[in-house]
């Protein structure tokens, strides 16, 4: 049986630096919850969402690019391509920022990113048999998985 070819994100080079600080275009957040919501307001920048997707194998793939940017990895090259900035909307920058703070904080539980994005792709335990990858994009469900990690984190359990 021939396997199915995913799209994928390439020719993209990897940027250097956590995923959080790459979307923000490196500017200090700290725990500012109001500047996240400015930002995400004003939508990140199609450039610095590739720059934090070039970070993970995982986000590099077709159908994560498009859960994450809201556009197809043909749209994503074509707008590369052009040059000119693109804004992500509001909602879908939130989906951005969600993603790149789980895999930053799967990261610090699992001690390794190859580790965290295994665990993101395969079903987990404690969020009863869902994927963490596909629960991200709805805000409960981030804050599910949010939830889980921290208790990984911190060595906290309910």
């Amino acid at each position: 049986m021939p396997s199915v070819k995913v799209p994928r994100l390439t020719g993209v080079k990897r940027a250097e630096g956590r995923p959080v600080d790459l979307l923000v275009h490196g500017q200090n957040i700290g725990d500012d919850a109001f500047l996240i919501v400015d930002l995400t307001d004003e939508g990140f920048e199609l450039n610095d969402v590739v720059n934090m997707l070039s970070t993970s194998e995982l986000y590099l793939q077709g159908d994560m690019v498009k859960r994450i940017t809201g556009k197809s990895v043909s749209t994503v090259r074509r707008l590369l391509k052009e040059g000119k900035t693109v804004r992500l909307d509001p909602q879908q920058s939130v989906v951005a920022y969600q993603y790149a703070l789980v895999l930053e904080k799967a990261t610090r539980a699992f001690g390794r990113q190859s580790r965290a994005e295994e665990w993101l792709r395969k079903p987990s335990t404690y969020l009863n048999g869902r994927v963490p990858v596909e629960l991200i994009r709805h805000s409960l469900g981030f804050q599910m998985v949010e939830q889980y990690l921290g208790q990984l984190i911190y060595g906290v359990y309910t």
